[in-house]
């Protein structure tokens, strides 16, 4: 069995991004189980809208299996 070197993952700087919302099209949506992390994420989205100047609009709704962060424009 082979195992990584827990040592190299922390030398690794942090990516930059938890959320991956440049590869988000319309529709495409996050799934968050806990409401915190999921206002925490829209949030996050809304920054990013404003760091990079876009007419992106994203919404949140609670679904059975928790919250989703959606992308809708």
């Amino acid at each position: 069995m082979i195992e990584a070197d827990p040592t190299a993952a922390e030398s690794q700087p942090a990516p930059r991004s938890r959320h991956r919302f440049t590869h988000m099209a319309v529709g495409d949506s996050i799934l968050i189980d806990d409401f915190r992390l999921a206002q925490s994420a829209r949030v996050s989205a809304i920054n990013f809208i404003k760091r990079h100047e876009l007419a992106w609009k994203f919404g949140i709704r609670k679904t059975g299996e928790g919250w989703r962060i959606y992308r809708l424009h």
